[in-house]
């Protein structure tokens, strides 16, 4: 769901009717949070903390470096717009780092930022799970959330733009922040049951709240920086309900929409999608003038965003196959 709500924002940035597609990357921000908070929580009950951190770092390498090389390999290769400038710093994983910096968004590797953000956040986040004392973990999650808005503050004080807040160390912390707070009720007996109320009820709040914020901003009337920098802190609570429901089981309609076998695949390539779909619109247009074909600015919009999901899909589909699979494989056996 997040994914293609990024590729959408990216494909169809006219077609957004005032809703923030684009900050379904915080969704997956919420879900990443939660899923490695959640792991880092069962290592702690073991007696040999450091091998078991170790073998969560070689995990994640595993799975997310294959495929993430080889697309910045292709890209580079095939000479894409700023590769040639700009690869060094993805493969450091310092996207986001640079991106800031430029304060100017790099084109078909804008993407790269929120995977830059997630490096970084392997690189702390273990080391203060796994041996904070227990009764302080709420405290240093409740503390991350924090440090989102109080990154934004800062960075609106040093002169960066709103769109580039979250890029800069500790502005994405918020929404990684809600996810460990839902493991951690999800975790700890004492939470398990309250957890049931807590959650919809922050959804709930969040929601509103955020509702209050952008109705103003879609009359036309500049949201404070003071407010603004609450956001994605309330945005990260709607998700945080949305990710709870998955923990919890998500049953009628919309738990057989998300249990159906295309939706499931769909999932099962997510990263590759995320990887992939800024290029294909230049896959597409190499393809139809190879076949004599006008390329896809003719076609319209939304027929242009149609065609560039289908290679999308087509070109995560083989890296799965080609690269992901492979490296899962040996990461099972590991």
């Amino acid at each position: 769901m997040s994914v293609a709500a990024v590729a959408y924002s990216h494909w169809l940035p006219g077609w957004q009717f005032g809703v923030p597609f684009g900050a379904g990357v915080h969704l997956f921000f919420v879900l990443s949070g939660f899923l490695i908070t959640r792991i880092l929580l069962g290592l702690r009950d073991g007696p040999d903390r450091v091998p078991a951190v170790g073998r969560f770092y070689l995990r994640r390498a595993l799975r997310l470096f294959p495929a993430f090389y080889v697309v910045l390999a292709c890209v580079w290769a095939a000479g894409v717009p700023l590769a040639a400038t700009t690869w060094p710093w993805h493969a450091a994983y310092l996207s986001n780092a640079y991106i800031a910096w430029q304060g100017v968004w790099q084109g078909h590797f804008s993407h790269f930022w929120s995977l830059a953000v997630e490096e970084q956040f392997y690189l702390v986040w273990p080391w203060l799970v796994v041996w904070t004392p227990g009764r302080y973990l709420p405290a240093l999650f409740g503390a991350t959330v924090l440090l989102g808005p109080a990154s934004h503050t800062l960075a609106d004080a040093a002169g960066l733009s709103e769109p580039f807040w979250a890029l800069v160390p500790g502005g994405s912390a918020d929404s990684l922040g809600v996810g460990a707070l839902i493991a951690w009720t999800a975790w700890a007996p004492a939470w398990r049951e309250r957890a049931a109320g807590l959650w919809p009820r922050a959804g709930l709040v969040g929601f509103a709240a955020w509702l209050a914020l952008a109705l103003p901003e879609w009359l036309g009337v500049p949201m404070p920086a003071g407010l603004a920098v609450w956001r994605q802190v309330l945005q990260a609570l709607i998700f945080g309900w949305i990710v709870w429901r998955g923990v919890a089981g998500w049953t009628g309609v919309a738990g057989r929409v998300l249990g159906h076998p295309g939706v499931v695949a769909v999932g099962r390539i997510s990263y590759g999608i995320y990887l992939i779909h800024p290029f294909a619109p230049i896959v597409l247009d190499a393809g139809l003038r190879a076949a004599g074909l006008p390329t896809s600015p003719a076609m319209g919009a939304p027929a242009r965003a149609l065609a560039a999901w289908l290679v999308t899909l087509a070109l995560a589909t083989a890296l799965w196959h080609l690269v992901e699979r492979p490296w899962q494989v040996l990461k099972a056996r590991l």
